[in-house]
C-alpha cells in the first residue's frame, strides 16, 4: 500500500491517522518503533458508516463494522491521543476509558467576508445530492411551498449520488411539479472561497440528514458552520449535535427531516418573515465569528501536539499525516 510505504519511509515522530485504515498503519509503525506518537482523528463514526451502506451486501457491512470496531478498540489502548468532532461521537471512546479531545470541522474566519444586507428568497443546499441527505424530501416540500411563494428558489451545489436513481427521480419530479424555474443547479465552485460566494445571497441553508443512518444522526456537518459563517439562517434536522448549536445560537428552524410537510412549514416561515430569517442568520454568524470557527479549533489541535512533544523530549518535531 502506497500510504504505508510513504509513512514508514518518513520516519516521523508523530503520525495523525485520519481513518481506521491509516490507524492500522500507524499502530503497526508504533509497534516497530515504540517511541512513535499516534493520534487517531475519528472525523466520522466509522463503524456505523459500514452498517449504514445499503449498496454493500450484508456480510460486507457486518465484516466492515467488526474490523473497524476492532481497530478503534486498539486505538483506545495504544493511540497517544484521540480526536473527535463532537460530544456524542466521543462517547464511544469515553465508555472504553478514554477522553478524546474535541476538534470540530469549523470553517475558517478568513472566508466569511461581509454579509449581504439584501437577501433574496433563496434556499441553499450544498454537498452530495442523495436521499440520505433528504434531497427528495426537500423537493417535495418545495412543491408545497410554491403555491404560496411562486418565486421561491432553491440553489443546489453538489453532485448526484450515482448509487441510486436520485438524479432521474429529481428531474422527473421537478418537471412534473413545474419547479424548473425554482430549482437552480449551480456549477461546482473552483475554490472553498467560491462556495461562500454562492451562499451569501440566500436566506437560509438546508441540512436534512435522515435518521436511518447512525453516522448521520450523530453528525455535526461542516456545512452547518459554513452556513452560519455566511450569515444564513438554518432549516435543519432536529438531531442532537445539530440542535445543540442551532438552539445555542438561535439561528434557525429545527424540523423532522422525514416530513415534507414539516420542512415546508419551516420554509414558509422563512419566506413569510425574511427579516426574522436575516436576524437568525446574523445571530448564527456572530457565534461562528466568536466560537465556531477554525481559528478556535486550531488552538485545541496545537495543544494536542504541544502536549505530545513536551511529554517526550525525544520528539523533535517531525510530523507525519
Amino acid at each position: 500500500m502506497e500510504i504505508a510505504r510513504l509513512a514508514i519511509r518518513e520516519r516521523a515522530d508523530v503520525y495523525q491517522c485520519l481513518d481506521p485504515w491509516c490507524l492500522g498503519i500507524g499502530l503497526g509503525i508504533k509497534k516497530r518503533r515504540p517511541g512513535t506518537k499516534i493520534i487517531y482523528e475519528s472525523c466520522e463514526w466509522f463503524p456505523r458508516m459500514y452498517l449504514d451502506r445499503p449498496d454493500f451486501p450484508l456480510w460486507l457491512r457486518i465484516a466492515g463494522w467488526l474490523i473497524v470496531t476492532a481497530l478503534e478498540y486498539q486505538a483506545t489502548k495504544r493511540a497517544d491521543e484521540i480526536i473527535e468532532t463532537n460530544r456524542l461521537r466521543a462517547m464511544r471512546f469515553v465508555r472504553r476509558g478514554r477522553r478524546p479531545k474535541q476538534v470540530p470541522n469549523y470553517a475558517p474566519l478568513e472566508l466569511m467576508g461581509e454579509p449581504e444586507k439584501e437577501r433574496k428568497p433563496w434556499f441553499v443546499y450544498t454537498g452530495l445530492i442523495c436521499r440520505p441527505r433528504g434531497f427528495d424530501r426537500l423537493l417535495q416540500a418545495l412543491a408545497l411551498v410554491k403555491p404560496r411563494f411562486p418565486n421561491v428558489r432553491l440553489l443546489v451545489r453538489g453532485e448526484f449520488d450515482p448509487r441510486d436513481d436520485i438524479e432521474q427521480w429529481s428531474m422527473r419530479f421537478i418537471a412534473e411539479n413545474s419547479l424548473k424555474e425554482n430549482v437552480r443547479f449551480v456549477e461546482r465552485a473552483d475554490s472553498y472561497a467560491g462556495v461562500f460566494e454562492i451562499l451569501k445571497p440566500g436566506l437560509a441553508g438546508i441540512i436534512l440528514l435522515q435518521p436511518q443512518r447512525g453516522n448521520d444522526w450523530t453528525n455535526q456537518p461542516s456545512k452547518l458552520f459554513e452556513f452560519m459563517l455566511a450569515g444564513l439562517a438554518l432549516v435543519a434536522s432536529n438531531f442532537p449535535e445539530i440542535a445543540r448549536v442551532v438552539n445555542e445560537a438561535g439561528c434557525g428552524w429545527l424540523v423532522d427531516p422525514t416530513s415534507p410537510e414539516a420542512i415546508a412549514t419551516a420554509l414558509n416561515s422563512v419566506l413569510a418573515n425574511p427579516a426574522e430569517a436575516l436576524r437568525r442568520g446574523l445571530a448564527g454568524r456572530r457565534l461562528a465569528e466568536t466560537k465556531y470557527n477554525w481559528e478556535k479549533a486550531e488552538i485545541e489541535l496545537l495543544k494536542i501536539y504541544q502536549h505530545l512533544c513536551l511529554s517526550d523530549k525525544g520528539v523533535a518535531g517531525k510530523i507525519g499525516e
